[in-house]
């Protein structure tokens, strides 16, 4: 077999996997409260769900680059990251997502005022007592268990 009938062999699986990598936000202000954002009734996927606001990492773009284009077209915004959380989940298809995502979660600092904005309908601080007692959107309340803040 020639060296490109290879290549295209090899790049045709590769581009055919379905994981789909995204960055979520872990944002906490004075009191220890998580921000979380709820999905529009009209999103594909998770609709009416709440979790961390971020989203999917498009092709070319950095871990950074994603968070904070995603923070401002969904909450508004301004965004730094001030670390890395403790290691990035993958999810299996579910019946709510027919995707295999990989989350790589990152705690943020924010400028601004929260609003819903893009697929958000609402956003909201919450206790972590009030979280541990919600059904999040993707594997967000994983990543908080993982993290310890929940």
């Amino acid at each position: 077999m020639s060296f490109r009938r290879n290549f295209m062999s090899g790049l045709r699986i590769i581009l055919n996997k379905k994981v789909t990598p995204g960055v979520p936000a872990i944002i906490r202000n004075p009191n220890g409260e998580i921000l979380l954002g709820k999905r529009k009734i009209s999103s594909i996927l998770y609709p009416g769900y709440w979790g961390l606001p971020g989203g999917l990492i498009e092709y070319g773009e950095t871990v950074e680059q994603a968070i904070k284009r995603e923070l401002k077209e969904e909450i508004g915004v301004d965004a730094e990251i001030i670390k890395y959380g403790k290691r990035p989940i993958m999810d299996l298809p579910t019946k709510d997502s027919p995707f295999q995502d990989l989350s790589v979660p990152v705690y943020c600092k924010i400028k601004g005022i929260p609003k819903p904005l893009d697929e958000t309908s609402e956003v909201r601080w919450f206790t972590p007592g009030e979280i541990k007692k919600m059904k999040l959107a993707y594997s967000h309340k994983k990543i908080l268990e993982d993290e310890g803040l929940i």
